[in-house]
This record gives structure tokens, C-alpha cells and sequence, in this order.
């Protein structure tokens, strides 16, 4: 193995941990946005579900109700921003995880292309010294035999 091969298959081990942590934080922030969805969603489910009770109510009990609907309505805000973050995070990390998939799959492509120009080099080495390969055993051959 050449020394450039060498160095090329080095680079492939280093793009290949890079893109592997790339696609972890992916993932994580993926986790995170479904995690903060899903809070959204229970939220919403519980405002929905919070309804007037039909006929007479007592006042303290309207008050609780307003109080919790309000409170709902006040977290289901407070949940905005972060969701807006987690999504932005994770359209980096997707971002980012596709130019580690990429600068790996370049890292590849070099790697074979140095390996396979490495391979043809010491062919055409092994090819240019047969002939003299021949020549010396002929050489040898004559001298052995007209001694």
C-alpha cells in the first residue's frame, strides 16, 4: 500500500465517524421535534376536551375551568418557540449529516482511484522488468553453459 492509499484509507476511517455522529445528532434531534410534537398534540387534546359542563354549574367550577383553559392555552404558547428551534436543529443536523455522507462517499471514490492507479503502477514496474528478467537469465544461461 503507498503511502497515498495509506493516508486516503485513514481519511475514509475519519469521514466515516464523522458522518456516523452526524446521523446520531440527526436522529437525537429528530427525537427531540417528536418528543415537542407530541407534547403539542396532548396539549391541544386536553384544551379540547376541557367543555362546559351542560347545565348548572357552580361558579367555582367555571372559575377552575377557566383557570385550566387559560393555563392550556398560555403552555401550548410557551411551546412555540422550542418547536421552532428543535425544527431548525434538526434541519441542520439533516444538513449537516448529507455533507458527511458526501465528503465519505468522495473520501471512497478517491481511495479506489489511488488504490487502482497504485495497482496499475506496479504492474507496469513488474511488466518493464521482465524483459530484463529474461535477459539476465539468458545471459546467466549462455555463461553457464559455455563454461
Amino acid at each position: 500500500m503507498t503511502p497515498r492509499t495509506a493516508r486516503r484509507k485513514r481519511i475514509i476511517r475519519v469521514r466515516s465517524v464523522e458522518h456516523q455522529m452526524a446521523e446520531a445528532n440527526l436522529a437525537r434531534a429528530n427525537g427531540e421535534l417528536a418528543s415537542l410534537v407530541e407534547l403539542s398534540k396532548r396539549l391541544e387534546t386536553l384544551r379540547v376536551d376541557l367543555a362546559m359542563a351542560k347545565g348548572a354549574v357552580a361558579g367555582r367550577g367555571l372559575n377552575t375551568i377557566g383557570e385550566l383553559g387559560m393555563r392550556l392555552d398560555m403552555a401550548k404558547e410557551n411551546l412555540a418557540a422550542p418547536l421552532v428551534n428543535a425544527s431548525v436543529r434538526r434541519d441542520e443536523a439533516g444538513m449537516l449529516a448529507q455533507s458527511a455522507m458526501v465528503k465519505e462517499e468522495s473520501a471512497v471514490r478517491l481511495y479506489e482511484r489511488s488504490r487502482k492507479s497504485a495497482e496499475a503502477e506496479m504492474e507496469r514496474r513488474s511488466d518493464a522488468n521482465r524483459p530484463h528478467r529474461r535477459r539476465a537469465m539468458s545471459l546467466r544461461l549462455i555463461e553457464g553453459g559455455a563454461a
